[in-house]
């Protein structure tokens, strides 16, 4: 596989942790961006959590608000995520029609 840009994109359920980017075999992803919109009329929170190798979970974001009717780039001013195959990108959020979109590279190790 040649290096590809991929976007992945989920709506989320409420209390529900999401896988929205599972990292290919043979495979490295830099997440350049993890926008989060919340399409309610009313404060919503994300959690974003890594699970390395698929297993076990690393908080990488804790209960990050997200306005009414808004969205935000978890990544803003932070730098991307490097992640490694079988990592799992997922997220919680704590009310129904929140949309996660993670754009990344992802880099072909073989």
């Amino acid at each position: 596989m040649a290096n590809q840009y991929k976007r992945y994109t989920s709506t989320l359920t409420s209390g529900a942790s999401t896988t929205v980017l599972t990292v290919p075999a043979a495979t490295t992803a830099i997440v350049k961006s993890v926008i989060i919109t919340n399409n309610n009329g009313t404060a919503s929170t994300i959690i974003m959590n890594l699970s390395p190798g698929g297993s076990g979970t690393s908080t990488i974001v804790p209960a990050k608000s997200i306005s009414a009717n808004d969205y935000e780039d978890l990544l803003t001013d932070k730098g991307p995520i490097i992640l490694e195959a079988a990592d799992e990108l997922k997220f919680q959020p704590n009310a129904s029609n929140v949309v996660a979109l993670v754009s990344a590279l992802l880099v072909d190790r073989n």
